[in-house]
């Protein structure tokens, strides 16, 4: 009887290892860094459009999209872009699927097979009303210097910048996450608060909002405490309206491969967010 017992015991550890996540948390997105052949970002774009709900499915997992039933169900908003997110001139492929508060962003390199699927990251974007694949999803340029010693950057690098969202009742916060690819790697160079609303109980209906961007190598950050039935404008073209804006400066770190820190918080330019 040992061996069927052995057997049995060795099958479960199997299963169980096969069962176990490739997700990886990462700021406020998971990413999963599984790798799996592609024909063609055009023929899966195509075939997310299919009214067959099997091949809807087979696509989706190819994507890495994990609530695959949930999409198919939602009808996902879906799109296709190409950029050079990395350290040479190679362009990657960059396809978004959003439903409701759920939202994916796959990218995939060229092979001399077809294309590799590198990276999928997940993101969940609660409390907003219809969010747009722009909401979850840009891509920015960014001065990345010194990355490798002695060999100066040809180019501007280029940055994935991703955003989720939650809260609860009467708070809403949204994370913005920064990624650039080295190496053929995903590495995780920033992550801020980007937007934070909080009732303040006991106030007759004040609320609290902070508004932060990173711009040109440093965080800007408003804040403004109004009424809740008040309009905000987040023009800061508009001074006055502010109690507190400031702009820390931040450095690209070789070492670490990060954005750091560089100097304090101080009084910035008033200009409005892009």
């Amino acid at each position: 009887m040992r061996v069927p017992i052995l057997l049995l015991a060795w099958s479960c550890i199997i299963a169980s290892a096969q069962q176990q996540s490739s997700w990886e948390p990462i700021g406020a997105v998971r990413i999963n860094r599984d790798r799996v052949m592609w024909t063609s970002p055009e023929s899966l774009l195509r075939d997310l459009q299919s009214p067959e709900k099997a091949v809807r499915l087979r696509v989706l997992r190819l994507l890495g999209v994990e609530a695959t039933e949930f999409f198919d169900e939602n009808r996902p908003e879906v799109s296709l872009r190409y950029a050079s997110l990395g350290n040479d001139q190679t362009r990657q492929a960059i396809i978004q699927v959003a439903a409701l508060s759920r939202a994916y962003a796959v990218v995939a390199v060229p092979t001399a097979d077809g294309w590799e699927r590198i990276a999928t990251f997940d993101s969940i974007l609660r409390y907003r009303t219809q969010p747009t694949l722009n909401d979850l999803l840009r891509v920015e340029f960014a001065d990345h210097d010194d990355v490798y010693p002695g060999i100066p950057f040809k180019r501007p690098a280029v940055e994935l910048v991703l955003r989720a969202s939650g809260g609860g009742s009467g708070l809403y916060e949204e994370t913005e996450d920064r990624f650039w690819m080295h190496n053929g790697e995903f590495r995780h160079v920033l992550t801020f608060v980007t937007k934070y609303d909080s009732f303040i109980a006991g106030s007759g209906g004040m609320t609290v909002h902070e508004r932060r961007w990173f711009r040109d190598s440093q965080l800007v950050e408003a804040r403004a405490t109004v009424s809740s039935e008040e309009e905000i404008s987040w023009d800061l073209t508009e001074p006055t309206r502010f109690k507190s804006v400031s702009c820390t400066p931040y450095k690209w770190d070789a070492a670490s491969f990060k954005y750091v820190r560089s100097g304090p918080a101080r009084p910035c330019k008033h200009e409005p967010p892009k």
